[in-house]
C-alpha cells in the first residue's frame, strides 16, 4: 500500500504499472521465510514429542532452499534499496540519511540486510552447518527474524518518518492490548496445530522412523 503513495517517500518505490517493487519483495520474502519456519516448527515438535517426525535430510533440504531464496531476495532488495536511495528519494527532495533517525537508525538496515540476511544466507548454504542442529535452528530463526524486521520497517518506520516540516520522528510502542492480541493469535495457532498433529496424519513417516529407531 505505502509503496504506491508519494506522500510516504520512505517506502515509495517505482515498479510495474500500479505495483511497486516492494509488493514483489514482500511476496518473495514471505516465500523465503516459509521453509525456515517449517524447519523451526518441525524441530520444536520433535523436541516436545521426543519423536522423529521427518528425515533429517528433509530439514537440511528445506534450510538450503530457504538460503537460496534468501540470497535471491537480498540481491533484489539491495538493488531496490540502492536505486531508491540514489534516484527515487533524491527526486522527492530527500537524502538517504533523512529516513534513518532517532530510534530507527541505520542499525535497522544493517540488521535486516546483514545480521539477519546475509549471515543466515551464507550459513545455511554450508552443508556442514546445515547438518549441525544448533546452526540449522539459528540460521532458520535468523531468516524469520529478518523478515519480521522487514515488515516492521515497511509499516512502523514508514509511518514514523516525518512528511511535513513541523513533524518529528515518531516512536511506536505497542500497548498491552496489542501484546495480548498478538499472544492470543499465536496461542490459537499453537492449539490448531496441536489438534491437527493429534488427529490428522501430518507426518506420514513418523511411525516408520520411530519404529526403525526402536528396532
Amino acid at each position: 500500500m505505502f509503496g504506491a503513495l508519494h506522500a510516504r517517500p520512505f517506502s515509495y518505490r517505482t515498479g510495474i504499472a500500479i505495483w511497486p517493487w516492494t509488493f514483489f519483495l514482500f511476496i518473495l520474502s514471505a516465500i523465503t521465510a516459509g521453509p525456515s519456519l517449517i524447519v523451526l516448527v518441525v524441530w520444536t515438535m520433535q523436541k516436545i514429542t521426543k519423536r522423529r517426525l521427518v528425515r533429517r535430510s528433509t530439514l537440511s533440504s528445506l534450510a538450503k532452499l530457504s538460503s537460496i531464496l534468501l540470497a535471491a531476495y537480498l540481491l533484489c532488495k539491495a538493488a531496490d534499496t540502492v536505486y531508491w536511495a540514489n534516484v527515487t528519494a533524491p527526486k522527492a527532495g530527500f537524502k538517504f540519511a533523512d529516513f534513518y533517525q532517532g530510534a530507527y537508525g541505520m542499525e535497522l538496515l544493517f540488521l535486516e540486510l546483514f545480521a539477519f540476511g546475509l549471515l543466515p544466507a551464507v550459513l545455511l548454504l554450508i552443508p556442514k552447518a546445515r547438518e549441525n542442529d544448533f546452526l540449522l535452528v539459528v540460521g532458520c530463526l535468523f531468516v524469520c527474524v529478518g523478515v519480521v524486521i522487514d515488515r516492521f520497517v515497511m509499516t512502523v518506520q514508514t509511518l514514523s518518518v516525518p512528511v511535513l516540516p513541523f513533524e518529528r520522528f515518531m516512536v511506536y510502542t505497542p500497548t498491552w492490548q496489542e501484546w495480548a492480541i498478538t499472544g492470543s493469535v499465536i496461542a490459537y495457532g499453537v492449539i490448531v496445530f496441536s489438534l491437527a498433529y493429534r488427529y490428522l496424519r501430518l507426518f506420514p513417516l513418523e511411525h516408520e522412523l520411530n519404529t526403525r529407531n526402536q528396532a
